[in-house]
């Protein structure tokens, strides 16, 4: 279920010499491929460098010299070198960053990134015009939705749809996939603005600087993209809620989203944070969403295709993905 581009991720370490005498050293070595070379096709793998999956992307952003203007908080990786192999191969040889936390983040630490993402997305928006490269991906709701079956065909009323969503008839998620374009549509008129594209908590470290100060180093920068305004938050907080099981999921959201805004505002970006929310509510339900159904749709090819029958059974509580569908329904009404 892995992504075809990634072929690995090594780490090699040692002990060099310097003038103070032996140093220990690291470094990532990171290797993708073109996904055509595992038999995937449109995954990517072609000519449309808008495509959400592009292979060569991460290496042209480093070639660039975008992720070295990221805003104040935020880093990637130092990149001590790119090599393109024959075979549509190509190896990028990355820093080795370490979480200050051990990778269990507190509540706060989450907030942190959700403004450091708030900055990012706000200073192109006001600071600098976004560069108009080939190679970003564009427009990724809509080309999910052409990868999932059409929802009308989903066994929404199978034991494992049913262990997630609530039934059909009150499934807003499920509403939403069927009147997807009303919502495409909406979101096509939020201004639109530079997003790292994958930002569930996997991709994110954190360590402390030498004054002291928290700094929010993002990895894997494949994704990364022209989306609207809010886009980037969605993941996260889903990451969040999975990762505090202890804390409400409403007081997870609303503290990322506030630091979201604050961080919008630290780039100089005062949209109406209304707009913000239904760009937020709207690409975390899609964005969540439909991975989360096309992997219920590849288990369920796994299992005998029984539908479970039981008008009786117990509605579970909402998920993510209806959740967030419920918000960007109402904020659909108020908003237009």
């Amino acid at each position: 279920m892995g992504n075809p581009v990634s072929v690995g991720l090594y780490r090699f370490a040692g002990v060099g010499q310097d003038h103070q005498g032996p140093a220990n050293w690291s470094v990532i070595l990171k290797i993708v491929q073109s996904p055509a070379n595992v038999g995937w096709v449109d995954m990517g793998d072609g000519d449309d460098q808008t495509h959400w999956n592009y292979w060569r992307r991460e290496l042209l952003l480093y070639q660039s010299g975008l992720l070295e203007t990221l805003p104040e908080g935020m880093a990637a990786p130092r990149c001590y070198g790119v090599a393109e192999l024959p075979g549509n191969f190509a190896l990028l040889w990355l820093e080795d960053v370490s979480d200050s936390y051990g990778n269990a983040w507190p509540l706060e630490r989450y907030a942190l990134t959700a403004r450091h993402l708030g900055r990012l997305n706000g200073m192109y928006l006001s600071e600098y015009t976004a560069p108009a490269f080939p190679w970003f991906s564009r427009q990724r709701s809509r080309q999910w939705l052409t990868i999932i079956p059409p929802p009308q065909t989903v066994l929404w009323e199978h034991p494992l749809m049913l262990a997630r969503y609530p039934r059909p008839e009150v499934n807003t998620f499920r509403q939403m996939l069927l009147e997807h374009e009303q919502f495409l549509t909406r979101l096509d008129l939020l201004p639109k603005t530079v997003c790292h594209g994958d930002t569930y908590p996997t991709n994110f470290m954190s360590r402390y600087l030498v004054d002291g100060q928290e700094q929010t180093v993002a990895l894997d920068w494949a994704l990364t993209g022209i989306e609207p305004l809010g886009d980037d938050l969605g993941q996260l907080v889903f990451g969040a809620h999975t990762n505090l099981p202890e804390a409400r999921r409403e007081d997870v959201t609303e503290m990322l989203f506030e630091q979201y805004i604050a961080g919008l505002r630290d780039s100089g970006c005062h949209y109406d944070s209304q707009l913000v929310r239904f760009g937020f509510a709207t690409t975390a339900a899609l964005r969540v969403g439909l991975f989360q159904v096309y992997l219920l749709g590849e288990e369920l090819k796994q299992c005998d295709g029984m539908v479970d029958d039981d008008r009786d059974r117990m509605i579970t509580p909402d998920c993510f993905e209806v959740t967030m569908a419920n918000e960007a329904y109402r904020l659909l009404e108020s908003i237009w």
